[in-house]
């Protein structure tokens, strides 16, 4: 079985930076910081952990996501039902 990746060694291996895979992730820069960070208050909900998993063509079972999935909640900072922004 291949180790899982971070969402880090992902962003390197594509040459993105935070603001760029929210860009095309859709997502603001704020949950992509969660999706990095490697503390238990950066849990990430599982509805955007999928959205980045599908911007690397993945699912969210080959990531490593270090501060873990909820499944509790919104989406960050979305204040109601998950919606991707649109620009």
């Amino acid at each position: 079985m291949a180790l899982k990746r971070s969402v880090i060694q992902l962003m390197s291996d594509e040459k993105l930076t935070v603001s760029d895979l929210a860009d095309k992730s859709g997502l603001c820069e704020k949950t992509v910081r969660r999706a990095v960070q490697s503390n238990e208050q950066a849990r990430l909900n599982t509805t955007s952990a999928t959205v980045i998993a599908e911007t690397f063509g993945l699912p969210v079972g080959e990531i490593n996501w270090p501060g873990g999935l909820e499944n509790r909640g919104r989406p960050a900072l979305t204040g109601g039902t998950y919606t991707r922004r649109s620009d």
